[in-house]
């Protein structure tokens, strides 16, 4: 019997209803006020937030956007808070881009996901990149990380970047899975393999002045 008011059971998983919608913007609010002033901000942390947190604290700098968000592993906490900026009218829509391996790592998390993104805006791929796209009309940002949209208590790194450029590229691979991948999560190695061959032999339709090929 669950005597604490503050425990709520969503979709079978449990946390701290209060928790939700809470997030740690002490430690965002420097960094916030950077990317404000700055078209590159770098930094490490040291445990204090996480992707959600630093997500969060970037709407308040752009105001509604939209939300793309490319992770090898999601904590149901989290996705939740994700749920919360779309539900309080600070997320215009939400994408996520997660590995295959997913399905078997986190299968008790995927009809709850599904069930709050549909699975029009979910895609599986072939893929340990972690990042996230942030564009509304007046905003092009990209979230560079090495933290999964989970909790993060060690030590781990990210960049924030205001340009088109780098937004451009990061957007077509993006798209590339939402074009070429089914809708939701696909646990086909052989499918994301195939699909990310697909964009990797592509002729890219974006090209980058003063990048070099390597």
């Amino acid at each position: 019997m669950n005597t604490n008011p503050k425990k709520a059971r969503a979709g079978g998983f449990r946390f701290n209803q209060a928790d939700i919608g809470v997030f740690n913007s002490g430690s965002i609010l420097p960094i916030a006020d950077k990317v404000r002033r700055n078209d590159r901000v770098i930094g490490l942390t040291n445990g204090e937030f996480s992707l959600i947190d630093l997500i969060a604290g970037l709407l308040e700098v752009t105001g509604k956007a939209h939300l793309v968000v490319a992770t090898w592993s999601a904590g149901i906490k989290d996705c939740h808070q994700v749920k919360w900026l779309m539900d309080t009218g600070k997320l215009a829509s939400v994408r996520v881009i997660t590995d295959h391996s997913f399905c078997t790592r986190k299968k008790q998390y995927m009809v709850s996901i599904s069930d709050m993104f549909g699975d029009e805006n979910i895609r599986t791929t072939e893929s340990h990149a972690k990042f996230v796209l942030i564009h509304n009309d007046d905003f092009r940002i990209v979230i560079r990380t090495s933290m999964n949209l989970n909790a993060n208590k060690t030590c781990e790194t990210f960049e924030v970047d205001k340009d088109a450029g780098v937004f451009e590229l990061f957007w077509e691979w993006c798209q590339h899975n939402f074009d070429d991948m089914p809708e939701g999560f696909t646990a086909s190695s052989w499918k994301a393999s195939k699909s990310l061959k697909k964009y990797f032999t592509r002729e890219s339709v974006t090209k980058y002045t003063g990048w070099s090929d390597l």
